[in-house]
């Protein structure tokens, strides 16, 4: 049983990178919880010093943006409030057990306690961590220039357009050899 539990953390980005024998002492620093249907694995907003990795059952999260009531259930290997585990943090999700659920808690002081006996460890995290921000950065920069070919390649005015800008009027233009530019709704 340790084997797969050590292969559900092998799996994590987070952990990418770290040995059998340290991932089996962060296993040995975890402790089995239960969640019955119903039960919070995390409440949003509040303050967290643990991760869940779940071993069994599946849960839901509530209350991500765009995010309808639930999400769809998330099993085996989903790794619950990654953050808390390694920092003072707030959830940013409530995460219930959609039905009964085994889970690995991974308390903050404990993983801290293994990570001050192999600094190797605490590095790897670290790296990982840097690994994936800058992947984040790299989106969020493409995402960016995306959008800035989105709003280039913008159709230039049609005609209608045009004629609506150029026309004059009398009263609000002071020099008739100006177009005067009109705004929405204006006549």
């Amino acid at each position: 049983m340790l084997d797969s539990n050590v292969e559900l953390l092998r799996a994590l980005p987070i952990f990418k990178g770290l040995g059998e024998k340290q991932l089996t002492a962060i296993l040995e620093a975890g402790k089995k919880v239960y969640f019955e249907p119903g039960q919070l694995l995390t409440r949003k907003d509040g303050a967290g010093d643990c991760a869940y990795l779940v071993l069994s059952g599946s849960v839901r999260c509530a209350g991500f943006p765009g995010m309808g009531i639930q999400s769809e259930p998330i099993g085996a290997g989903a790794l619950v409030g990654e953050m808390a585990m390694l920092v003072e943090t707030v959830y940013p999700l409530t995460v219930e057990a959609s039905e009964r659920v085994r889970a690995l808690a991974l308390r903050r002081s404990r993983l801290t306690r293994v990570m001050q006996r192999d600094p190797s460890i605490a590095r790897q995290l670290a790296d990982n961590l840097l690994l994936r921000l800058r992947s984040f950065a790299k989106d969020l920069r493409d995402f960016e220039l995306l959008l800035e070919k989105k709003d280039s390649a913008a159709p230039l005015p049609g005609p209608e357009t045009v004629e609506a800008e150029t026309q004059t009027d009398a009263f609000t233009k002071s020099d008739p050899r100006q177009p005067t530019r009109r705004f929405g709704g204006e006549k």
